[in-house]
């Protein structure tokens, strides 16, 4: 086994914390436990995974195997746990992509939310933001908004994969300006980053964490973020809602899942698990680093209503847009 994939629970006894969490943990089967996430090692999703999955170890006495099924944006990885035996051996690290917008993108999805999963915490949140590359010479939304409408032979913004969160903010960004904009749909970030910086691309949308050094070296400008409140990576930055921008207060996120059937003693208990390591001011500082936000405590049932709502609000903007596949 790779054990830079198996976080082990010896650290657990060494800090006098086994006996405590075993018996928190007596529910689960004897084992390690799996948190499958379906996307490449090294992402910010894979690192809050094994942020979060050292700690779990910790506090439940059990190792834990972080497996990478990456492919298909992480569908693969909701194929994998949906078959998984519902007994909390395994669990689904999914984010707004997967949960939300994969259902009301795909017409033949091969996994249903609620019917094959138990939806467990929200784990983290992150921000999204806008960015302006220096050609345009805009020092605030406003004017970065003024530029597109004046430029409109140049007014191209990049994002990430096509229906993504990326995508789909960047649709809803320029509906807002009432600007005529061409979307450029990248295979990541890596690759629109380069069109950008060298001014080929007016600017583009994507995750705090894609744009936060570029911005603090100066060499584009981030223009507004997501959410209620300013990113702690970017303090400088006004959300949307200072910009004056409306409709931009959520951010996206990622959360935990369990297969459909899971015993709800065992949901609870990774619900209540997860969420004490996420409210430590040791995960606030990392989540900073990784560009996350540590949203509120969350039931499994607000969770549950959050996807709902979720899916509620972003399945006309990708029906307008004809992006349903």
């Amino acid at each position: 086994m790779d054990r830079r994939q198996f976080i082990g629970a010896a650290a657990a006894s060494a800090a006098g914390l086994a006996l405590p969490a075993t018996a928190r943990a007596q529910e689960l089967p004897p084992g390690p436990v799996r948190m499958v996430v379906g996307f490449a090692a090294g992402g910010s999703t894979d690192a809050m995974a094994r942020l979060i999955g050292e700690r779990l170890s910790q506090r439940i006495g059990r190792g834990v195997i972080i497996e990478n099924n990456a492919g298909a944006s992480g569908r693969l990885a909701a194929e994998q746990v949906k078959k998984a035996a519902p007994d909390g051996s395994t669990v689904l690290v999914g984010n707004i992509g997967l949960v939300v917008l994969a259902p009301v993108t795909f017409k033949n999805l091969s996994y249903d939310v609620f019917a094959d999963f138990e939806p467990v915490v929200r784990a983290a949140d992150f921000q999204l933001a806008v960015a302006a590359s220096q050609q345009t010479g805009a020092a605030d939304v406003a004017a970065f908004i003024d530029w597109l409408k004046k430029n409109p032979d140049k007014a191209n913004i990049a994002v990430p994969l096509q229906a993504s969160l990326s995508h789909l903010t960047g649709l809803r960004f320029v509906e807002a300006a009432d600007a005529k904009v061409e979307m450029v749909i990248f295979r990541g970030m890596a690759l629109a980053m380069q069109d950008v910086l060298a001014g080929r691309l007016s600017g583009a949308v994507a995750t705090v964490a894609d744009f936060s050094e570029q911005h603090r070296a100066g060499t584009l400008k981030v223009m507004a973020v997501s959410g209620a409140k300013r990113s702690p990576a970017l303090p400088d930055v006004p959300t949307f809602t200072e910009a004056g921008v409306k409709g931009f207060e959520s951010n996206g996120w990622n959360g935990y899942l369990l297969p459909k059937g899971t015993p709800q003693g065992i949901v609870e208990l990774y619900n209540r698990e997860i969420s004490a390591i996420v409210a430590s001011p040791e995960i606030a500082q990392r989540y900073e680093q990784l560009g996350f936000v540590a949203p509120e405590a969350n039931t499994p049932a607000q969770f549950a209503a959050a996807i709902k709502a979720g899916m509620e609000a972003w399945r006309p903007l990708v029906a307008a847009a004809g992006l349903q596949q």
